[in-house]
């Protein structure tokens, strides 16, 4: 199975932005295996909300971005 767009989102988001999975995971309570490269199942929409929270940024923005990077 291939990566979600939205996992895919947060691994680049994480990346440019320089936070630490561990971090995350310690935070938000996730996985750490959820939010790293080789996991292929989507996040549950908790773990997709609790992400979009602990970061800062909506569901709309996520959705905004991964439109706009499929159309490049």
């Amino acid at each position: 199975m291939e990566k979600s767009a939205v996992t895919e989102f947060f691994l680049a988001y994480f990346e440019k932005n320089r936070i630490d999975r561990g971090y995350i995971s310690e935070k938000t309570g996730i996985e750490i295996e959820k939010i790293s490269d080789n996991y292929r199942q989507p996040l549950t929409a908790s773990e997709f909300l609790g992400l979009c929270l602990f970061l800062g940024i909506t569901p709309e923005q996520v959705r905004a971005a991964i439109r706009e990077h499929s159309d490049e």
